[in-house]
C-alpha cells in the first residue's frame, strides 16, 4: 500500500473553478467511483492549500502503484477522466501531467480496536 501527495500550483484566479469541478465530481459520486476503481486508487482526498504564494492544490492518494494509476487515468476512454484532464490543463500550472509528488516520510496506522473505536 502507498500513500501518495500530489500537489500543483493553481492558475492565479481560478481556484473557483476547480472547486466547482471538484463539486460537481461530488455529484457525479458514481462516475468518479468508477475513474479510481479504473486507477487501482482506494481513496483520494483533495485540499486547497492557500498560502503566500498562491493557491496549491493538494490531492492525498492511496494507491498500490501510482505509474499503473497514472497510465489508466492518461489512456481512460471514461468521459470523467477525459473532462479532468482538461479542467487540470485550465487550472493548474503544468496541466495534468504537471504534478508534483511530495517524499513519503512515515505512516502511522491506527487500527480501529486498538484505538477504543467500535462499529
Amino acid at each position: 500500500m502507498a500513500y501518495i501527495l500530489s500537489t500543483a500550483w493553481i492558475v492565479p484566479g481560478k481556484t473557483d473553478r476547480l472547486k466547482a469541478w471538484y463539486d460537481e465530481l461530488e455529484e457525479r459520486r458514481e462516475e468518479s467511483l468508477e475513474t479510481i476503481r479504473n486507477e487501482g486508487v482506494r481513496q483520494e482526498a483533495a485540499f486547497i492549500l492557500n498560502t503566500d504564494h498562491g493557491d496549491l492544490l493538494c490531492v492525498f492518494l492511496e494507491v498500490d502503484d501510482m505509474e499503473k494509476a497514472n497510465a489508466a487515468f492518461f489512456s481512460s476512454p471514461l468521459k470523467m477522466d477525459q473532462e479532468h484532464r482538461q479542467v487540470m490543463d485550465e487550472v493548474t500550472i503544468g496541466g495534468a501531467e504537471g504534478r508534483k509528488y511530495a517524499e513519503f516520510m512515515y505512516v502511522l496506522l491506527n487500527p480501529r480496536e486498538e484505538a477504543g473505536v467500535s462499529d
